[in-house]
């Protein structure tokens, strides 16, 4: 059976015409600018404080209790709201870099920012490794 695509395409025309459509988009957009000034505001606390300090918070944050408080809720281990939000700015601001000794079997992307790389490994989920520039030590995976 051949799929209907025009008949698809003007669903979703019809859809994103609607008041339901309209509603959801302004809701995003909303949701957009919302994020452009966090990030901008972030970029601000920079100029002002340590970005290393912060990062060692961080990793202290996602220590051995928060890994196991995880588990034990069912959970695989995540990024708390904190670290969440530096990678949506890493990852929404900055441009892929080619690290060749962070490469691996699977499909994933290495950003650098301030000293450390982030990088996003890509499998049936999503791990988060944070590395350390000056000797490429592994600080952080979640």
């Amino acid at each position: 059976m051949k799929p209907d695509n025009e008949g698809m395409l003007k669903k979703i025309q019809e859809w994103i015409e609607s008041d339901q459509g309209k509603i959801y988009f302004e809701k995003e957009n909303k949701k957009s600018e919302i994020k452009k000034g966090r990030y901008l505001r972030f970029e601000e606390w920079l100029k002002q404080n340590d970005f290393d300090q912060l990062m060692y918070k961080l990793i202290h944050e996602h220590g051995p209790e928060y890994r196991e408080k995880c588990y034990h809720n069912g959970f695989e281990v995540y990024p708390n709201n904190k670290l969440a939000f530096i990678i949506d700015y890493v990852v929404d601001n900055l441009q892929p870099v080619k690290v060749p000794q962070l490469n691996c079997n699977f499909t994933n992307q290495i950003w650098f920012f301030n000293g450390y790389y982030f990088q996003m490994i890509h499998g049936q989920g999503i791990i988060t490794r944070i590395y350390n520039k000056e000797d490429m030590r592994l600080i952080l995976e979640v």
